[in-house]
This record gives C-alpha cells, sequence and structure tokens, in this order.
C-alpha cells in the first residue's frame, strides 16, 4: 500500500481491518487515517505509574476493566482512537468485544506528546466529548502538568489539576476517591 493511498482514501474501521496489517498503530479521525508515532520513554514512564496507581485502585474497588494501549475504541465507522488508558466500569462492559471497546468508556487518558499536542488538547477533547466520554484526562510530560475533564451538559468542564507547584493533588469525578499525586506521575523513580 503506498503512503499517497493511506492518505487520499476515505477510511472507515471496516476499511482498516481488511487492508490495514492488524499490528499496525492507527487512529479514524473523520474518516482520515492517522499514523500514530512510537511513543518516547517518558510517555510509557508514565503510563506504566498512572496504570499502576489507576489500575490498582480498579481492581481492588471492583469498579469494572481497565486498559493501555493499543486497543482501538471504536465510536463510529469514521472515528477509532487509541487513547493511552481507558477505563470501562462495571456497568458499560457490554461495549467490551474481542476487537476493541465499540462505545465511549468511561474515562480516557492520553498522555501528550510532541507529536501530538493539537490532537490531544483539541481533537480529542472534542472527539470524546461528542461521542460522550464521561472523563477525560491530558497528562504532558512536557509542562508536567495534568487536567482531569468531566461531562457536564455534554460539555467538559475542567474538574482538577496537578502542576507540582499549586496543586499536587489529581481528582478524578468518576473513580470517587481516586487520588493521583503529581510526585507519583511526575517525580524521579
Amino acid at each position: 500500500m503506498s503512503p499517497d493511498s493511506i492518505t487520499d482514501t476515505k477510511w472507515t474501521y471496516s476499511k482498516m481491518l481488511k487492508e490495514l496489517p492488524a499490528e499496525s498503530r492507527y487512529e479514524l479521525r473523520n474518516n482520515e487515517l492517522i499514523d500514530m508515532s512510537s511513543p518516547s520513554e517518558i510517555h510509557q514512564q508514565i503510563v506504566f505509574r498512572l496504570t499502576l496507581i489507576i489500575g490498582s485502585f480498579i481492581v481492588n474497588n471492583k469498579l469494572g476493566k481497565f486498559y493501555t494501549s493499543p486497543l482501538d475504541v471504536i465510536f463510529d465507522e469514521g472515528t477509532v482512537m487509541q487513547p493511552d488508558l481507558i477505563f470501562v466500569a462495571q456497568d458499560h462492559k457490554s461495549i467490551i468485544k474481542e476487537k476493541g471497546i465499540f462505545g465511549a468508556p468511561d474515562v480516557l487518558i492520553e498522555i501528550v506528546s510532541k507529536s501530538s499536542i493539537q490532537r490531544d488538547y483539541i481533537d480529542k477533547k472534542q472527539d470524546y466529548e461528542r461521542f460522550g466520554v464521561q472523563e477525560y484526562w491530558i497528562v504532558d510530560p512536557m509542562y508536567q502538568t495534568a487536567s482531569v475533564y468531566t461531562l457536564v451538559n455534554n460539555k467538559y468542564s475542567l474538574f482538577s489539576t496537578a502542576d507540582g507547584e499549586e496543586t499536587f493533588d489529581l481528582r478524578s469525578g468518576v473513580l470517587e476517591d481516586l487520588v493521583v499525586n503529581w510526585k507519583d506521575v511526575f517525580g524521579e523513580g
């Protein structure tokens, strides 16, 4: 498949399944294929740390299922994402299928990379809001900040932030009683 055929084609989830290798890392937005670059070491370290903290909280409290990328979240035929971290509550586990998650998970977390700034802060935030994801976390290693947005009247509202200077504890509106300390995410270790 030539690079032109990837960018000049109207893509759907069904077409991705048929024409791309199963292990490929692509997202789909407005029927346009987006090539996902490999994450950096710090990106993966933050994914690991958050997986330990949030994953343990979810498992210990029997709240639902927690996943790390790559796993497709299929919102519709023209919108498929691979968020870094995904939480699906027990009540919504029917959206979990063998090939991915078909519908809006309860919480999605993106770790910002240099190549994904626009996508994470603007595009994905708009998409996740539009498809009804209850909570969206943006974790930015460059600025060592994290923000949690919750859906209120179908619009995201800032719920919690942590910057390591004024605020250290990040809280979730969906995962009640979860507290993530800034140092546990960005600290040396």
